[in-house]
């Protein structure tokens, strides 16, 4: 039984949800999903599987390798300890569950707050135009990212280090970096997803990568094609309109999925205690 807030809160994310589903593309959204697909034409589909393959692996590996670093379980004894100012008997990442949704809500601000601070900073560095900091953009975007995901999981107490929680996680992550009007039938591949029985095992598909992943990979080559072609204009030897479009566009590609994948994490944690 949900209480009085949280019957709030689903009625919110309820709203959100359905702006979601509902969302209708213009004719310039059409042209340029049209354009996109025009341009994935050019690549034979048995390579693009293998990219999707390489991507899903790189994904997977990413994933677990932050997952048991002490990065991690620092960051959790930090979010405890957070936890602990507003009921001292928590002491493991499931007794996250006792708190109330405004507390948790709290936390998860904070964290949204702080990921995207980081990603701001990543943007910035790629913004000056080092070859090095180009090329670890996207990996250093995504490490973000995976450990914000990582973060709202154990928020509401699940640790997250089941097969099944890992590509639940993976499968938020793709949703969340998709663009927007691509973003309702992700969610609501995940919504099925919450029917099924919370096994050990993961017993869905396990490809995460899709063709929708080209698109992304084109706006972060068009965001560095800006951020060179404006890198020769500096004031005082530093490029600060490269360094402002690199923070502006990481800020804004992290706001989105923060968002998406807070959403989720909340919306199964309210899911789960309905059934129960």
């Amino acid at each position: 039984m949900l209480t009085f807030r949280e019957e709030e809160v689903l009625k919110e994310l309820s709203e959100w949800e359905r702006e979601l589903l509902s969302y209708e593309k213009n004719d310039m959204v059409s042209l340029y999903e049209k354009y996109v697909k025009k341009s994935m034409s050019y690549i034979e589909e048995s390579k693009w599987q293998d990219i999707y393959a390489v991507i899903d692996n790189s994904l997977f590996h990413a994933y677990t390798m932050l997952l048991s670093s002490s990065l991690h379980e620092n960051a959790n004894e930090r979010m405890l300890s957070t936890a602990r100012i507003f009921n001292e008997n928590i002491t493991e990442i499931t007794d996250m569950k006792s708190l109330t949704i405004d507390q948790l809500h709290f936390i998860g601000q904070q964290q949204m707050a702080k990921h995207r601070l980081y990603a701001c900073f990543q943007g910035s560095i790629t913004g000056t135009g080092g070859v090095a900091a180009a090329a670890s953009d996207f990996l250093g975007l995504m490490a973000i990212n995976i450990r914000f995901c990582q973060q709202i999981s154990s928020l509401f107490g699940s640790p997250g280090n089941t097969p099944t929680e890992i590509m639940t996680a993976l499968k938020v992550l793709h949703g969340a970096c998709l663009p927007k009007r691509l973003q309702g039938k992700a969610w609501a591949e995940l919504m099925e997803e919450l029917g099924r029985p919370n096994n050990y095992f993961y017993e869905g598909s396990e490809n995460v990568a899709s063709s929708e992943v080209a698109e992304v990979m084109l706006q972060q080559t068009m965001k560095m094609f800006f951020i060179f072609l404006f890198g020769k204009k500096t004031y005082k030897k530093m490029p600060f309109v490269s360094m402002f479009i690199g923070a502006g566009a990481n800020y804004q590609y992290t706001k989105k999925i923060t968002e998406f994948i807070y959403k989720f994490y909340q919306r199964r944690y309210l899911y789960e205690k309905l059934q129960s």
